[in-house]
């Protein structure tokens, strides 16, 4: 049996090596959701929101594809979009097991503790896989025509 270090030290090791940077400025594009599988040349994990929500699962699922879909189309995860309003969405959280976390906090905690911040959307804050894709999808097929 793998032991695998547990959510929270892995939020903790990915915040110790995160810097933040707009799609526009990395992609070239507005809105570009990507795992971040490994380190600049600096060594930092760099994106945002998106990048930083589905990098957390990716390595919560062992760094596996499989796992990480699985988690996210039995709704056991999610990458919930929220914003200043329940109209504007501006804003990525992960969702995972009844707990949330973003680059803004840092560390899982519950519902309560983003929306000091954020609204969260009143369909897309749920987290549903088929957001995740195609918003992933779309992102790859720009960034590769490019």
């Amino acid at each position: 049996m793998v032991l695998r270090p547990d959510k929270d030290a892995i939020v903790q090791h990915f915040n110790s090596r995160w810097k933040y940077r707009y799609d526009k400025d990395q992609y070239g594009m507005n809105d570009a959701w990507k795992i971040i599988y490994g380190p600049d040349a600096e060594g930092n994990f760099v994106g945002d929101c998106e990048d930083y929500a589905l990098s957390i699962l990716y390595r919560i699922c062992g760094e596996s594809h499989i796992k990480m879909w699985w988690m996210l189309i039995t709704h056991q995860a999610g990458i919930c979009l929220v914003g200043p309003s329940k109209w504007k969405l501006s804003h990525a959280v992960l969702r995972y097991k009844g707990e949330y976390v973003d680059n803004w906090t840092k560390k899982f905690g519950p519902k309560s503790e983003i929306e000091k911040n954020h609204t969260f959307h009143w369909f897309h804050g749920y987290g549903w896989a088929y957001m995740t894709a195609l918003k992933m999808l779309i992102s790859k097929i720009v960034r590769t025509i490019k």
